[in-house]
């Protein structure tokens, strides 16, 4: 016999072998039926005498349906039924009523077997027999509840169908074989044969099982049906989606009014914390400055002088044109002459226009204030009256036809009029501008001093900080000195209130989650945005009412682990499945929980959404942040 007949005889007989263990299996497993009989007082001989009667076995939780559908599927017309304490068909009289009725209409009589006390009360009343165990001779015994013997109370058994027909397995009197003794016994069977008809082994050396070679088209098929299938599997199974949402952003504001209490003024009512009342404190200060002003005032030294020259005065109207000492010529540059004394300028006649020279001298500065000197040294042009209307500027001008001589630049510098003026309201600003940043820096002084957690802040905007009349410190002989700057001082007095900012922001920051939407989070407060406007100051009551302003930023809360959250997600799932990429976007776009939606399919030239939604999952981007 070759190695692989060997094998081949091996296998069935190792077939025939497992399908009598089975039998075997089969028939021990009857055993726990007639066990489960005998714990409820029957013996074996008292099945066999009884063999009309039915028992049977309900669990703890059995319902009235369960029960009864138990008892249809008997055909003895006489029923036990065995009942753990507790059981849930004890819970009502109306259960055992309704299950003595449909028994009725089958035609059959139910017991009870039970040690419920509730429920023996319960079956009496309902007209259903009550017994506690099986007698010895085979009848069922009454239930007595002075009985404490618990060898004689009924254990509750797992609930199962058990009936006492008269060809019950009986318990096989043989020891069972195991695999390993009855494959031992069968190699030395098959050893020993060998030895005593070696015809018979020639025989069952013959292989038994033939191998065809597969049809080569057929293998194809069932190839490519297979490859079908996984790409259909992979299809449908593989695809993934991550959905990027930004929840909807918007910003929240908040006005409150609030009311500055002076300390000193109201500390017993400041005591009692009073809504919207926070208590302030007066502050004051004299501010000094002093300011250093540069002259502009201009002047030619001894060594320095003007230019001058002639020029012609031409008048192209038809009267005569009288002209006062004095009398500015400009240039287009903004270098300005002047005649020495009045004069008059001939009208045109059919000879020509009007005509006279005149002598004229260079100012120390031009049109724009700049020193002149060499400046006016300049070459012939024209020359035009700027203070002329400009109509009549064409009919009355001047022209040069030598160039002006004699322009020397050397000045030196001295305080004019104007510049005095100009030092003192510069002067002015700097106090009172000054005076703010004091009292800033006075402040943050006090919350220093008393309490180093403290942070407090001046109240500050229209009629907040009170300013007195600057007082400035100006000589009165400025005027005229011939000097480059010069320095002014002076003080002004300032006043106003502090509070400490803790307090008014947590008001407003109250205030502004009592107005945020209930679907919605608070996702910042912006505390510099915090502003205010005065409407009331009580100087007597000590009481400054003002308008206070927050902004915040609120967003839609889309938490998966929450309820709204995941109520909106399995929505948009519900929505999304198996369509379009762009119409699911274009939904989720649309709802009003949602600013921003991005996909990313896999595999990426995916164009739609997977059939299976625990394909898809989201991510939740933070909003984007609003000023």
């Amino acid at each position: 016999m070759t190695k692989k007949g060997r094998k081949t005889k091996d296998k069935l007989k190792d077939l025939d072998i497992e399908k009598e263990i089975k039998i075997a299996d089969e028939k021990s497993e009857e055993k726990p039926t007639k066990k489960a009989k005998k714990e409820v007082g029957l013996k074996d001989e008292e099945i066999e005498t009884n063999g009309k009667r039915k028992v049977i076995y309900i669990e703890i939780d059995d319902e009235v349906s369960s029960v009864y559908n138990k008892i249809k599927n008997v055909t003895s017309k006489e029923i036990y039924v065995v009942a753990p304490k507790r059981s849930t068909i004890f819970q009502s009289i109306v259960n055992l009523k309704i299950l003595r009725r449909k028994a009725k209409e089958e035609n059959k009589k139910i017991s009870f077997i039970t040690n419920d006390k509730k429920g023996t009360h319960l079956a009496k009343q309902a007209g259903i027999d009550v017994f506690d165990k099986i007698g010895h001779e085979g009848k069922p015994v009454l239930f007595s509840t002075d009985n404490v013997d618990e060898k004689l109370r009924i254990t509750p058994l797992r609930a199962t169908v058990n009936s006492i027909d008269d060809d019950a397995p009986t318990r096989v009197s043989e020891r069972k074989v195991s695999i390993s003794e009855i494959l031992k016994k069968g190699k030395k069977t098959a050893l020993n044969l060998s030895h005593l008809s070696p015809r018979k082994k020639k025989v069952n050396n013959r292989p038994k099982f033939v191998l065809v070679a597969p049809n080569r088209h057929a293998l194809i098929g069932l190839i490519s049906v297979s490859v079908i299938i996984l790409l259909m599997v992979i299809y449908i199974a593989l695809p993934g989606a991550t959905i990027f949402l930004t929840p909807t952003a918007s910003v929240l504001e908040k006005s409150v009014n609030i009311t500055l209490a002076d300390y000193q003024q109201n500390r017993s009512e400041l005591e009692t914390q009073p809504q919207h009342l926070i208590a302030s404190y007066p502050i004051d200060v004299t501010v000094e400055r002093s300011i250093t002003h540069y002259a502009t005032g201009k002047r030619l030294s001894e060594l320095g002088s003007n230019a001058s020259g002639t020029i012609t005065i031409i008048n192209t109207s038809e009267n005569l044109w009288p002209l006062v000492a004095q009398t500015r010529f400009q240039t287009s540059e903004g270098i300005v002459f002047r005649i020495s004394a009045a004069m008059s300028i001939p009208p045109a006649t059919s000879a020509g226009p009007g005509k006279a020279d005149a002598y004229v001298l260079a100012d120390t500065v031009d049109s724009y204030g700049g020193i002149v000197g060499e400046l006016g040294n300049i070459e012939p042009t024209r020359f035009f009256l700027p203070g002329l209307k400009e109509s009549s500027q064409s009919k009355l001008y001047a022209e040069s036809y030598a160039p002006m001589t004699g322009g020397i630049t050397d000045f030196v510098s001295y305080i004019s009029e104007e510049d005095v003026l100009a030092a003192e309201s510069r002067l002015k600003d700097e106090l009172i501008k000054g005076a703010l940043e004091e009292l800033r820096t006075a402040v943050d002084d006090k919350g220093t001093l008393v309490d180093n957690a403290a942070v407090y802040t001046l109240l500050e905007g229209e009629g907040a900080v009170r300013t007195g009349e600057p007082y400035t410190n100006v000589p009165s002989d400025l005027s005229g000195r011939e000097i480059s700057e010069f320095e002014v001082s002076g003080t002004v007095y300032v006043s106003g209130v502090y509070y400490e900012h803790d307090n008014m922001l947590q008001i407003l920051k109250d205030e502004l989650l009592l107005k945020k939407s209930p679907q919605k989070e608070l996702l910042r407060v912006n505390e510099d945005s915090t502003s205010y406007r005065i409407f009331e100051w009580d100087d007597a009551r000590g009481k400054i009412k003002l308008t206070a302003n927050i902004k915040g930023i609120e967003q839609y809360t889309i938490d998966p682990e929450k309820e709204n959250g995941v109520r909106l997600l399995q929505n948009i799932k519900d929505h999304i499945v198996g369509r379009e990429r762009e119409d699911a976007k274009v939904y989720i776009q649309n709802l009003p929980e949602i600013n921003k939606v991005e996909i990313d399919s896999w595999p990426a030239w995916s164009p739609t959404i997977p059939n299976i939604p625990d394909n898809i999952d989201f991510e939740i981007r933070p909003a984007v942040t609003l000023q």
